[in-house]
């Protein structure tokens, strides 16, 4: 997310009262590995530490900053623990984001959408298969394409939609077509090609995530 849309969501949600600030004093855990994860950070004052531990060693994946966004995975899969603990390493504030917040703000702002996919896939990027593991990738898949029709995004380019969803999930992109080939089957989704013959995703189903559940995908 960049720092402008970052600053925009912590102004206009933290004015109206919607969002909770927490202070997290210097060594404060503001979440553990393997733990429950439901809610989003973003860090608005202070440092944080990303770490993990990888064969029984510590492993730090990220030092941050202000502004930045963290534990954002939980906001897109069903039962999933935390895949790493954040530390405060000096007295922080972080604004603490439920998904309900989330889409709130994205179906008043629907640009945000691109600006939090791009955070996930640099995020992950920069972690270890075992920090990145989870309970579904198809679940996931669907999550992500179903914060798209939330938001009114109907259309997305299959390439770069395919390339970004195998990145984000350390999959490969014949995993991903898999999973939107099983998603077109159902008719929740189509696989076409726009008026400049760019191959395109087009989503039908504006309530993704409930149809996939009814279904059992």
């Amino acid at each position: 997310m960049t720092i402008v849309s970052q600053q925009a969501l912590q102004m206009k949600q933290v004015s109206r009262g919607n969002y909770l600030m927490r202070n997290a004093l210097k060594h404060n855990v503001i979440f553990n590995e393997g733990s429950k994860g439901d809610a989003a950070y973003i860090l608005t004052e202070g440092k944080i530490e990303i770490s993990g531990v990888i064969e029984g060693h510590k492993k730090v994946f990220a030092i941050l900053t202000p502004i930045s966004i963290f534990g954002e995975m939980a906001l897109f899969l069903d039962d999933g623990v935390r895949t790493a603990t954040a530390i405060a390493l000096e007295d922080s504030k972080v604004i603490v984001v439920t998904k309900d917040d989330l889409e709130e703000f994205m179906r008043e702002s629907p640009k945000v959408i691109a600006s939090i996919i791009t955070v996930l896939v640099s995020r992950l990027k920069t972690t270890t298969r075992k920090a990145l593991k989870v309970p579904s990738i198809g679940l996931g898949v669907v999550r992500i394409l179903d914060l798209f029709s939330t938001c009114g995004k109907m259309e997305l380019k299959y390439d770069a939609t395919v390339k970004t969803l195998s990145d984000t999930f350390l999959t490969t992109p014949e995993k991903i077509e898999q999973y939107l080939l099983g998603l077109a089957d159902q008719g929740l989704l189509a696989v076409g090609r726009d008026q400049n013959d760019i191959r395109i995703i087009r989503i039908r189903e504006r309530d993704m995530l409930n149809a996939v559940m009814q279904n059992k995908f």
